[in-house]
């Protein structure tokens, strides 16, 4: 019977392809950080309004000069 046999360009594209979809799985699944943005210095005592929920879809670390790169959604609260 004839064995099914894989090239090593399959073999690298369907590792990459797992990879990535494991990792935005997993960025999904993690606890989400929440941020309260203040949009007038009015609201700094009454916390009205400001809340943000950020999950992070893609992060990359110390880019430049100590900045990071997100990609994220939010969700207003």
């Amino acid at each position: 019977m004839g064995a099914r046999r894989f090239t090593l360009w399959a073999v690298i594209v369907i590792g990459l392809i797992s990879f990535l979809i494991g990792s935005l799985l997993r960025s999904l699944i993690s606890p989400a950080d929440f941020i309260y943005v203040v949009t007038d210095l009015g609201e700094v005592g009454e916390m009205r309004g400001g809340w943000r929920e950020v999950k992070r879809l893609v992060e990359v670390k110390y880019i430049v000069g100590g900045w990071d790169f997100q990609i994220a959604v939010v969700r207003r609260h």
